[in-house]
């Protein structure tokens, strides 16, 4: 995949004097640029309303297949209207009866700035996976998130507000683009993957069309719990720049010094303006979350509350749960997510979970076989979603 094999030339890179040159040329080489189209104010209409849509052929797609960027109205954490955008992918062909089985699409980390939306990138991303789904005959709707490409401020790593803005990019969707099926599922890594644990736990209060269930691919987990875990672990700067700026955004009275170390401190704006997420990947280096935290930085206030909203397994989800992780995950550890399905089997839910031996980024491909029976099963029901929770 394309983004395994960028993350290979950055870590080869990191010790080279041109490191971060490279990453921002590659950067700038798959940057699509960023219309008047995205700046799209949001509304008082319901969430889910499309504020903008059009044709678009610049991403690189399977032939036949046909693309659309969307802005619509979206809400934050705190309940307030924002904007967001998604592209609204459609395979070649007739949609069959009952319209294309949708995918919706929660991307992982890919930076705070607003040029670090997926629909500005030549190859939305995730390239192959998101091409791989078009190609077995699913509509695929990928969020950039609000702050990314429309809306202003991204609020990185914040559960609600991120799966919000998922499901309400199918609601927007549906409305959009003839030829989209009202059963869906959400597939979502790393960030992506604690965004679609997320949707799942909204959809039991306000449901958005025929939910089928999630997949969680090396979902993040419970940060506090997952710094422990990883503290030691290289290459963690620009995540943890990305959580403070979230937590600033969100409590005016924070500053990134009450979270960040000095050292963290260091390159705090770089991580924030100077690229997206492989251009803060060569910034971080060697930089372990044990340099670059403060040593009571859960304590404060606002991060306190930040730890406490996006604890994701302690309630009934809507629908059945995939799971997976990777046993060399330097980023999210296996050990963190295991804890986590276990609390989720306590709510009831069905938890199919799998680990691979691969890491953060091969556990894409590592589970593919085993998420795409899961989710045709899904969609064509009669049977029970499977579960590990029995054998745990």
């Amino acid at each position: 995949m394309k983004r395994l094999a960028l993350l290979v030339l950055l870590l080869t890179a990191c010790s080279t004097p041109d490191a971060l040159a490279q990453a921002k040329a590659a950067e700038a080489a798959n940057a699509l640029p960023r219309a008047a189209f995205y700046d799209t104010a949001p509304d008082s209409a319901a969430p889910g309303t499309p504020l903008r849509a059009e044709r678009f052929t610049g991403w690189a797609l399977p032939e036949g297949a046909v693309g659309t960027r969307l802005v619509y109205d979206s809400r934050s954490a705190q309940g307030k209207p924002v904007a967001a955008s998604a592209a609204v992918l459609t395979p070649a062909g007739a949609p069959p009866s009952g319209g294309w089985p949708v995918i919706a699409w929660a991307h992982g980390t890919s930076g705070v700035a607003q040029q670090c939306a997926p629909s500005l990138m030549k190859d939305l991303y995730y390239g192959e996976f998101v091409a791989n789904w078009l190609r077995q005959g699913f509509a695929v709707v990928a969020t950039d998130y609000s702050g990314l490409g429309a809306g202003s401020g991204h609020e990185y790593l914040t559960l609600t507000a991120n799966a919000n803005d998922v499901r309400y990019s199918v609601a927007a969707a549906r409305k959009a683009v003839a030829g989209l099926g009202d059963r869906w599922v959400v597939v979502g890594h790393s960030q992506g993957g604690q965004t679609a644990w997320g949707v799942a736990r909204q959809q039991v209060a306000e449901p958005v069309g025929q939910f089928l269930g999630s997949v969680a691919l090396a979902p993040v987990t419970p940060y506090d719990r997952l710094q422990q875990t990883v503290q030691d672990n290289q290459g963690q700067g620009q995540y943890l720049a990305y959580v403070a700026s979230s937590i600033a955004l969100q409590h005016p009275g924070f500053q990134p010094m009450d979270m960040l170390s000095e050292a963290g401190m260091r390159d705090y704006d770089q991580y924030l303006h100077a690229g997206c997420w492989s251009v803060g990947r060569v910034l971080s280096g060697t930089g372990t979350p044990r340099q670059l935290l403060r040593a009571d930085w859960s304590h404060n206030p606002a991060v306190s509350q930040f730890l406490a909203g996006n604890r994701y397994s302690t309630a009934p989800l809507a629908g059945p749960l995939f799971v997976a992780s990777g046993a060399t995950d330097q980023d999210v550890a296996a050990s963190t997510i295991a804890p986590v399905v276990a609390e989720q089997c306590g709510q009831g839910t069905p938890v199919a979970y799998h680990q691979y031996p691969g890491d953060h980024e091969s556990v894409l491909d590592q589970a593919s076989a085993d998420l795409v029976r899961w989710i045709r099963d899904r969609f064509a029901g009669g049977s029970p979603a499977p579960s590990t929770c029995l054998s745990r």
